[in-house]
Protein backbone atom coordinates (compact mmCIF):
# COMPACT_ATOMS: atom_id res chain seq x y z
CA UNK A 1 0.00 0.00 0.00
CA UNK A 2 2.75 2.54 0.90
CA UNK A 3 4.34 1.58 -2.64
CA UNK A 4 0.96 2.57 -4.23
CA UNK A 5 1.27 5.99 -2.25
CA UNK A 6 4.41 7.10 -3.31
CA UNK A 7 4.12 5.86 -7.13
CA UNK A 8 0.99 7.72 -6.44
CA UNK A 9 -1.36 4.91 -8.08
CA UNK A 10 -4.46 5.50 -6.57
CA UNK A 11 -6.01 3.41 -9.00
CA UNK A 12 -7.75 0.46 -7.56
CA UNK A 13 -7.35 -3.13 -8.96
CA UNK A 14 -10.14 -5.81 -8.93
CA UNK A 15 -9.68 -7.27 -5.64
CA UNK A 16 -9.50 -3.15 -4.01
CA UNK A 17 -12.63 -2.19 -5.96
CA UNK A 18 -14.31 -5.55 -4.50
CA UNK A 19 -13.33 -4.98 -1.07
CA UNK A 20 -14.18 -1.39 -1.56
CA UNK A 21 -17.92 -1.78 -2.41
CA UNK A 22 -18.01 -4.61 0.20
CA UNK A 23 -17.39 -2.21 2.92
CA UNK A 24 -19.48 0.73 1.77
CA UNK A 25 -22.03 -1.31 0.89
CA UNK A 26 -22.01 -2.66 4.33
CA UNK A 27 -22.14 1.03 5.40
CA UNK A 28 -25.39 1.48 4.02
CA UNK A 29 -26.85 -1.86 4.43
CA UNK A 30 -26.87 -1.50 8.20
CA UNK A 31 -27.67 2.25 7.89
CA UNK A 32 -24.44 3.59 9.11
CA UNK A 33 -24.73 6.46 6.50
CA UNK A 34 -22.19 8.85 9.30
CA UNK A 35 -20.09 5.94 8.86
CA UNK A 36 -20.16 5.80 4.99
CA UNK A 37 -19.89 9.72 5.44
CA UNK A 38 -16.89 10.02 7.45
CA UNK A 39 -14.63 7.13 5.46
CA UNK A 40 -15.24 8.98 2.46
CA UNK A 41 -13.90 12.09 3.97
CA UNK A 42 -10.86 10.26 4.34
CA UNK A 43 -10.35 8.93 1.55
CA UNK A 44 -10.94 12.68 0.02
CA UNK A 45 -8.45 13.60 1.97
CA UNK A 46 -6.08 10.91 0.84
CA UNK A 47 -6.47 11.54 -2.46
CA UNK A 48 -6.27 15.01 -2.33
CA UNK A 49 -2.83 14.87 -0.56
CA UNK A 50 -1.83 12.48 -3.31
CA UNK A 51 -2.59 14.54 -6.13
CA UNK A 52 -0.51 17.04 -4.08
CA UNK A 53 2.35 15.33 -3.94
CA UNK A 54 2.30 13.89 -7.19
CA UNK A 55 4.24 16.41 -9.23
CA UNK A 56 6.71 17.73 -6.48
CA UNK A 57 10.53 15.73 -6.80
CA UNK A 58 11.11 13.12 -4.22
CA UNK A 59 13.12 14.76 -2.16
CA UNK A 60 14.45 14.28 1.36
CA UNK A 61 12.06 17.07 2.83
CA UNK A 62 9.40 15.18 0.78
CA UNK A 63 9.80 12.15 2.30
CA UNK A 64 10.05 13.51 5.62
CA UNK A 65 6.91 15.40 5.03
CA UNK A 66 5.06 11.89 3.90
CA UNK A 67 5.88 10.65 7.12
CA UNK A 68 4.73 12.74 9.01
CA UNK A 69 1.17 13.03 7.53
CA UNK A 70 1.44 8.89 7.58
CA UNK A 71 1.58 9.18 10.83
CA UNK A 72 -0.93 12.35 11.47
CA UNK A 73 -3.42 10.25 9.38
CA UNK A 74 -3.10 6.43 11.72
CA UNK A 75 -3.29 8.48 14.71
CA UNK A 76 -6.39 10.34 13.71
CA UNK A 77 -7.88 6.71 12.65
CA UNK A 78 -6.86 5.53 15.95
CA UNK A 79 -8.66 7.80 17.52
CA UNK A 80 -11.87 7.58 15.47
CA UNK A 81 -11.88 3.71 16.09
CA UNK A 82 -11.69 4.26 19.88
CA UNK A 83 -14.27 7.18 19.69
CA UNK A 84 -16.20 5.54 17.49
CA UNK A 85 -16.18 1.56 16.92
CA UNK A 86 -14.59 -0.06 20.05
CA UNK A 87 -12.86 -0.24 22.62
CA UNK A 88 -11.50 -2.61 25.18
CA UNK A 89 -12.04 -2.47 29.04
CA UNK A 90 -10.88 -4.75 32.11
CA UNK A 91 -13.62 -6.37 34.31
CA UNK A 92 -12.41 -4.94 37.86
CA UNK A 93 -15.07 -6.88 39.95
CA UNK A 94 -16.90 -9.97 40.38
CA UNK A 95 -20.75 -8.74 39.94
CA UNK A 96 -21.12 -10.23 36.80
CA UNK A 97 -20.02 -13.89 37.35
CA UNK A 98 -20.01 -16.71 35.90
CA UNK A 99 -20.88 -14.38 32.54
CA UNK A 100 -17.49 -12.00 33.19
CA UNK A 101 -14.94 -12.35 35.41
CA UNK A 102 -12.73 -10.04 37.25
CA UNK A 103 -9.56 -9.39 35.03
CA UNK A 104 -11.26 -10.58 31.68
CA UNK A 105 -10.67 -7.82 28.86
CA UNK A 106 -13.26 -7.40 26.96
CA UNK A 107 -13.83 -5.70 23.65
CA UNK A 108 -16.95 -3.17 23.69
CA UNK A 109 -18.72 -2.70 20.28
CA UNK A 110 -19.93 0.94 19.81
CA UNK A 111 -21.23 0.72 16.49
CA UNK A 112 -24.17 -1.65 17.44
CA UNK A 113 -25.62 1.03 20.07
CA UNK A 114 -24.55 3.86 18.05
CA UNK A 115 -20.91 5.86 18.98
CA UNK A 116 -21.66 8.52 22.16
CA UNK A 117 -19.64 12.02 20.61
CA UNK A 118 -17.28 13.21 23.39
CA UNK A 119 -18.95 15.84 25.65
CA UNK A 120 -15.34 17.61 26.12
CA UNK A 121 -11.70 17.12 25.18
CA UNK A 122 -10.70 15.50 28.04
CA UNK A 123 -12.89 12.48 26.89
CA UNK A 124 -10.92 12.22 23.30
CA UNK A 125 -8.39 9.66 23.67
CA UNK A 126 -4.57 10.78 23.55
CA UNK A 127 -6.09 14.18 22.93
CA UNK A 128 -6.54 14.61 26.32
CA UNK A 129 -3.14 14.83 27.16
CA UNK A 130 -2.41 18.06 25.94
CA UNK A 131 -5.64 19.94 27.60
CA UNK A 132 -4.03 18.34 30.72
CA UNK A 133 -1.33 20.61 30.43
CA UNK A 134 -3.82 23.62 30.53
CA UNK A 135 -4.47 25.04 33.91
CA UNK A 136 -7.82 26.47 32.85
CA UNK A 137 -9.10 23.51 31.31
CA UNK A 138 -8.47 21.52 33.84
CA UNK A 139 -10.60 23.62 36.04
CA UNK A 140 -13.42 22.36 33.91
CA UNK A 141 -12.22 18.68 33.94
CA UNK A 142 -15.82 17.24 35.27
CA UNK A 143 -17.65 19.70 33.20
CA UNK A 144 -19.60 18.73 29.96
CA UNK A 145 -17.93 21.48 27.06
CA UNK A 146 -21.28 20.01 24.51
CA UNK A 147 -24.30 18.89 24.41
CA UNK A 148 -24.79 14.74 24.43
CA UNK A 149 -24.75 13.67 21.09
CA UNK A 150 -25.37 9.68 19.80
CA UNK A 151 -24.90 8.54 16.32
CA UNK A 152 -26.95 6.56 15.05
CA UNK A 153 -26.40 2.21 15.72
CA UNK A 154 -27.39 -0.79 13.54
CA UNK A 155 -29.45 -2.39 16.04
CA UNK A 156 -31.62 -1.48 19.28
CA UNK A 157 -31.18 -2.58 23.13
CA UNK A 158 -32.32 -5.44 23.74
CA UNK A 159 -33.72 -6.96 27.18
CA UNK A 160 -30.92 -9.22 27.89
CA UNK A 161 -27.87 -7.33 26.50
CA UNK A 162 -24.87 -7.09 28.56
CA UNK A 163 -23.02 -3.63 28.02
CA UNK A 164 -20.37 -1.11 29.23
CA UNK A 165 -21.71 2.15 30.91
CA UNK A 166 -20.66 5.21 33.07
CA UNK A 167 -22.30 5.24 36.53
CA UNK A 168 -23.60 8.16 38.03
CA UNK A 169 -22.15 11.54 36.80
CA UNK A 170 -18.63 9.67 36.87
CA UNK A 171 -17.11 10.20 33.19
CA UNK A 172 -13.89 7.58 34.06
CA UNK A 173 -15.59 4.79 36.47
CA UNK A 174 -17.11 2.73 34.14
CA UNK A 175 -19.61 -0.50 34.53
CA UNK A 176 -20.72 -3.39 33.12
CA UNK A 177 -24.04 -4.90 34.02
CA UNK A 178 -26.40 -6.71 31.90
CA UNK A 179 -29.88 -5.10 30.81
CA UNK A 180 -33.17 -6.63 32.29
CA UNK A 181 -35.60 -3.83 31.41
CA UNK A 182 -36.09 -1.67 28.59
CA UNK A 183 -37.55 1.72 28.81
CA UNK A 184 -41.31 2.01 29.18
CA UNK A 185 -41.59 -1.72 30.52
CA UNK A 186 -42.94 -2.68 33.65
CA UNK A 187 -41.05 -4.07 35.69
CA UNK A 188 -41.01 -6.30 38.98
CA UNK A 189 -38.59 -8.83 40.72
CA UNK A 190 -40.77 -11.75 43.31
CA UNK A 191 -38.55 -14.03 44.84
CA UNK A 192 -35.41 -13.36 42.82
CA UNK A 193 -37.31 -13.89 40.07
CA UNK A 194 -37.69 -11.30 37.34
CA UNK A 195 -41.22 -10.03 35.32
CA UNK A 196 -41.25 -8.10 32.58
CA UNK A 197 -44.66 -6.52 31.44
CA UNK A 198 -46.37 -9.38 33.34
CA UNK A 199 -43.89 -11.79 31.30
CA UNK A 200 -41.00 -14.01 33.30
CA UNK A 201 -37.75 -13.08 31.84
CA UNK A 202 -35.98 -16.50 31.45
CA UNK A 203 -32.39 -15.55 32.84
CA UNK A 204 -29.24 -16.82 31.14
CA UNK A 205 -27.85 -19.85 32.56
CA UNK A 206 -24.62 -17.78 34.02
CA UNK A 207 -26.98 -15.91 36.38
CA UNK A 208 -25.88 -16.36 40.04
CA UNK A 209 -28.04 -16.66 43.23
CA UNK A 210 -27.34 -18.22 46.77
CA UNK A 211 -28.59 -21.09 48.21
CA UNK A 212 -29.24 -22.60 51.28
CA UNK A 213 -29.92 -26.49 52.06
CA UNK A 214 -29.11 -29.03 54.68
CA UNK A 215 -26.13 -31.46 54.17
CA UNK A 216 -26.55 -35.13 55.49
CA UNK A 217 -23.26 -36.21 54.41
CA UNK A 218 -20.37 -33.47 54.39
CA UNK A 219 -17.93 -35.87 52.72
CA UNK A 220 -20.24 -36.78 49.95
CA UNK A 221 -21.17 -33.39 49.52
CA UNK A 222 -17.51 -32.23 48.74
CA UNK A 223 -16.90 -35.38 46.37
CA UNK A 224 -20.15 -34.89 44.73
CA UNK A 225 -19.00 -31.33 44.09
CA UNK A 226 -15.43 -32.18 42.82
CA UNK A 227 -17.00 -34.79 40.45
CA UNK A 228 -19.37 -31.93 38.68
CA UNK A 229 -16.19 -29.37 38.66
CA UNK A 230 -18.60 -27.20 40.93
CA UNK A 231 -16.13 -24.78 42.21
CA UNK A 232 -17.99 -22.77 44.97
CA UNK A 233 -17.30 -21.64 48.12
CA UNK A 234 -19.63 -23.47 51.14
CA UNK A 235 -20.49 -21.16 54.08
CA UNK A 236 -21.50 -23.61 57.09
CA UNK A 237 -22.50 -23.71 60.29
CA UNK A 238 -21.11 -26.87 61.82
CA UNK A 239 -23.45 -27.73 64.42
CA UNK A 240 -25.62 -30.16 64.61
CA UNK A 241 -27.21 -29.57 61.70
CA UNK A 242 -25.01 -28.87 58.95
CA UNK A 243 -26.93 -26.02 57.38
CA UNK A 244 -24.80 -24.50 54.21
CA UNK A 245 -25.38 -21.63 51.43
CA UNK A 246 -23.52 -21.38 48.45
CA UNK A 247 -23.58 -19.10 45.49
CA UNK A 248 -24.51 -20.93 42.37
CA UNK A 249 -25.47 -20.43 39.10
CA UNK A 250 -28.76 -22.14 37.21
CA UNK A 251 -26.45 -25.08 35.45
CA UNK A 252 -24.73 -25.78 39.14
CA UNK A 253 -27.72 -25.88 40.67
CA UNK A 254 -29.74 -28.25 38.65
CA UNK A 255 -26.74 -30.46 39.24
CA UNK A 256 -26.03 -29.69 43.19
CA UNK A 257 -29.70 -30.76 43.30
CA UNK A 258 -29.13 -34.43 41.88
CA UNK A 259 -27.04 -35.08 44.81
CA UNK A 260 -28.31 -37.52 47.62
CA UNK A 261 -26.19 -35.69 50.13
CA UNK A 262 -28.24 -32.55 50.49
CA UNK A 263 -32.07 -31.86 51.20
CA UNK A 264 -34.11 -29.01 52.14
CA UNK A 265 -32.73 -27.04 49.18
CA UNK A 266 -34.08 -23.74 48.39
CA UNK A 267 -33.01 -19.83 47.43
CA UNK A 268 -32.14 -17.35 49.75
CA UNK A 269 -34.49 -14.09 49.27
CA UNK A 270 -33.75 -11.12 51.10
CA UNK A 271 -35.82 -10.10 54.02
CA UNK A 272 -36.90 -6.26 54.42
CA UNK A 273 -34.41 -3.89 55.63
CA UNK A 274 -34.76 -0.07 55.74
CA UNK A 275 -31.08 0.66 56.44
CA UNK A 276 -30.69 -1.43 53.69
CA UNK A 277 -29.49 0.24 49.90
CA UNK A 278 -32.74 0.12 48.18
CA UNK A 279 -34.02 2.00 45.41
CA UNK A 280 -37.41 2.39 47.29
CA UNK A 281 -37.07 3.34 50.74
CA UNK A 282 -40.73 3.23 51.90
CA UNK A 283 -41.81 1.13 54.60
CA UNK A 284 -45.08 0.86 53.69
CA UNK A 285 -44.20 -1.15 50.78
CA UNK A 286 -41.21 -2.88 51.97
CA UNK A 287 -39.14 -3.41 48.81
CA UNK A 288 -35.93 -5.69 49.03
CA UNK A 289 -33.78 -6.86 46.19
CA UNK A 290 -35.08 -10.12 45.43
CA UNK A 291 -39.00 -8.35 45.71
CA UNK A 292 -39.92 -4.87 44.15
CA UNK A 293 -42.35 -3.25 42.08
CA UNK A 294 -43.87 -2.74 40.08
CA UNK A 295 -42.46 -0.20 38.62
CA UNK A 296 -42.35 1.64 34.93
CA UNK A 297 -39.08 2.30 33.78
CA UNK A 298 -39.13 5.92 32.45
CA UNK A 299 -38.71 6.37 28.92
CA UNK A 300 -38.41 9.61 26.74
CA UNK A 301 -41.70 11.08 26.83
CA UNK A 302 -43.13 9.70 29.45
CA UNK A 303 -45.27 11.77 31.57
CA UNK A 304 -45.87 10.66 35.56
CA UNK A 305 -47.59 12.63 38.36
CA UNK A 306 -45.44 13.73 40.95
CA UNK A 307 -47.06 12.74 43.95
CA UNK A 308 -44.76 11.55 47.34
CA UNK A 309 -44.68 7.95 46.07
CA UNK A 310 -43.39 9.03 42.57
CA UNK A 311 -40.81 11.85 44.04
CA UNK A 312 -39.28 8.83 46.50
CA UNK A 313 -38.75 6.83 43.26
CA UNK A 314 -38.17 8.63 40.85
CA UNK A 315 -36.81 12.14 42.37
CA UNK A 316 -33.00 11.17 41.93
CA UNK A 317 -33.20 10.48 38.21
CA UNK A 318 -34.84 13.71 37.69
CA UNK A 319 -31.95 15.67 40.08
CA UNK A 320 -29.60 13.69 38.78
CA UNK A 321 -29.89 13.06 34.67
CA UNK A 322 -32.71 15.12 34.20
CA UNK A 323 -30.55 18.31 35.83
CA UNK A 324 -33.71 19.16 37.74
CA UNK A 325 -34.64 20.23 41.14
CA UNK A 326 -37.26 18.83 42.51
CA UNK A 327 -38.58 19.28 46.17
CA UNK A 328 -41.48 18.06 48.35
CA UNK A 329 -42.84 21.31 50.04
CA UNK A 330 -46.13 21.66 52.26
CA UNK A 331 -48.75 22.29 49.55
CA UNK A 332 -47.54 20.54 46.72
CA UNK A 333 -43.90 19.26 45.09
CA UNK A 334 -41.76 22.16 43.30
CA UNK A 335 -39.49 21.08 40.37
CA UNK A 336 -36.81 24.30 39.40
CA UNK A 337 -38.98 26.11 41.80
CA UNK A 338 -42.18 25.99 40.34
CA UNK A 339 -45.36 24.51 42.13
CA UNK A 340 -45.67 21.20 39.52
CA UNK A 341 -48.43 18.54 39.30
CA UNK A 342 -46.48 16.56 36.46
CA UNK A 343 -43.14 15.76 34.98
CA UNK A 344 -42.31 14.52 31.68
CA UNK A 345 -38.52 12.56 31.01
CA UNK A 346 -36.25 14.22 28.56
CA UNK A 347 -34.42 10.76 27.49
CA UNK A 348 -34.65 7.03 27.72
CA UNK A 349 -33.88 4.66 31.08
CA UNK A 350 -32.76 1.32 31.55
CA UNK A 351 -32.79 -1.33 34.61
CA UNK A 352 -29.76 -3.21 35.18
CA UNK A 353 -28.43 -5.90 37.19
CA UNK A 354 -24.93 -8.01 37.88
CA UNK A 355 -25.36 -12.13 37.19
CA UNK A 356 -23.79 -12.45 40.56
CA UNK A 357 -27.05 -11.64 42.11
CA UNK A 358 -26.17 -11.57 45.81
CA UNK A 359 -22.46 -10.05 44.76
CA UNK A 360 -23.59 -6.99 42.55
CA UNK A 361 -24.72 -3.46 43.43
CA UNK A 362 -27.12 -2.55 40.65
CA UNK A 363 -30.43 -0.76 39.41
CA UNK A 364 -31.88 -2.23 42.69
CA UNK A 365 -30.10 0.02 44.66
CA UNK A 366 -28.96 3.48 42.52
CA UNK A 367 -31.81 3.15 40.11
CA UNK A 368 -32.45 3.80 36.43
CA UNK A 369 -29.61 4.42 33.89
CA UNK A 370 -30.10 7.05 31.30
CA UNK A 371 -29.20 6.55 27.54
CA UNK A 372 -26.61 9.25 27.95
CA UNK A 373 -24.23 7.09 29.94
CA UNK A 374 -24.33 3.94 27.65
CA UNK A 375 -20.86 3.23 26.39
CA UNK A 376 -21.61 0.18 24.25
CA UNK A 377 -22.15 -3.65 23.93
CA UNK A 378 -20.08 -6.32 25.06
CA UNK A 379 -18.75 -8.45 22.04
CA UNK A 380 -16.75 -10.81 23.67
CA UNK A 381 -14.09 -11.38 26.11
CA UNK A 382 -10.26 -11.37 24.37
CA UNK A 383 -8.93 -12.97 26.75
CA UNK A 384 -8.75 -14.37 30.31
CA UNK A 385 -6.42 -13.80 33.08
CA UNK A 386 -9.01 -15.36 35.71
CA UNK A 387 -7.55 -16.20 39.34
CA UNK A 388 -3.92 -15.71 37.45
CA UNK A 389 -4.14 -18.38 34.60
CA UNK A 390 -4.85 -17.99 31.44
CA UNK A 391 -7.83 -19.20 30.51
CA UNK A 392 -7.81 -20.96 27.19
CA UNK A 393 -11.66 -21.88 26.90
CA UNK A 394 -12.23 -17.81 27.07
CA UNK A 395 -10.29 -16.54 24.76
CA UNK A 396 -12.58 -14.89 22.07
CA UNK A 397 -15.70 -15.99 24.03
CA UNK A 398 -18.92 -14.30 22.82
CA UNK A 399 -20.80 -12.89 25.93
CA UNK A 400 -24.11 -13.45 25.28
Amino acid sequence: MLKKVRGLNIKLNNYEALVFTFVFGLFIVLKLYWLLCYSLMFWSIFYVFARIFKPIRNSGSIKQLRRIALIFFLFVVAISTKLLVGDIYKIPSSSMNNTLYTGDVILVNKLKYGPRLPRSPFEIPWVNIAFCFNDNAKKHLKENWWNYKRLSGYASIKQGDVFVFNLGLSKDFFVVKRCVGLSGDTISIKNGRIYTNGELFETPDNVKNTYQFKVKDRKQLYKGMDSLGIDAYINADYGKDFNARVTLSKKEVAQLKELSSINSFQQQIDTFDINKGCLHKSVSDQWTYDNMGPLVIPKKGMTIQLIPETVLLYGETIKLYEKRSIEQKEGGIYVNGEKTEAYTFKQDYYFMMGDNRKGTIDSRSWGFLPESNIVGKVQCVLWSNYRDEFQWSRLFKKVE
